[in-house]
């Protein structure tokens, strides 16, 4: 029962994670509209600002589904520390997508984007470590990262954590949320001005 109950969970945050990079279709836009617009976009992406390459990447990637050309200015956008590109990096590694799949090379890219405070990036690193993909189940670890997305308001990372909370034993919990209010993000600060103390499901 146990084993089934996590393939659910695994399946459903391939689901989420593939929602994330395959948003629903966007209107009808020209061809040659589309390539004058992303001349346009590496233009300005060229001189070096992180949220122009990071722009840019992202039409590579939902208008053009170029995923290689997404990654190379996604990349170039991550050298100067920008969390969304960190994030997509992430979730394109998850996927194969423009690079080999590789979940080890993911959760490198989401522990990144989580150092910045991504609050996505830190819910996704808690479904790897529930489900087991890349990295053994560690339900502690999980919930701590379910934890710290919902203190920076992913509302998800809230009814994950009482879910999984459920099958926990109390000193589990107590571990994990020791873990979360210690966490430090590079850029971050302590964690322990965040909002971590919200009450669990009765054990």
């Amino acid at each position: 029962m146990l084993s089934r109950l996590r393939m659910i969970i695994a399946l459903a945050a391939m689901g989420t994670l593939s929602a994330c990079i395959d948003p629903p279709k966007a209107p009808y836009v020209a061809v040659h509209d589309l390539a004058a617009n992303i001349d346009d976009a590496r233009a300005t992406a060229e001189q070096g600002g992180p949220e122009e390459q990071y722009r840019l990447g992202l039409r590579y990637e939902r208008s053009l589904h170029d995923y290689g050309e997404a990654v190379r200015w996604y990349r170039m956008a991550a050298i100067q520390q920008h969390s969304e590109a960190f994030y997509r990096l992430c979730l394109l590694s998850d996927a194969g997508r423009g690079v080999p799949q590789d979940y080890q090379e993911a959760l490198r890219w989401c522990r990144l984007a989580a150092d910045h405070g991504h609050a996505r990036a830190m819910f996704t690193i808690g479904t790897y470590f529930e489900t087991g993909r890349g990295v053994p189940i560690d339900s502690v670890q999980a919930h701590q990262w379910y934890n710290l997305a919902a203190a920076n308001g992913y509302e998800e990372g809230v009814k994950r954590r009482n879910r999984l909370a459920l099958n926990m034993t109390p000193g589990q919990i107590a571990q994990a949320q020791f873990q979360a209010r210690n966490w430090r993000g590079k850029y971050q600060g302590s964690s322990e001005r965040m909002h971590l103390d919200e009450p669990f499901p009765p054990q």
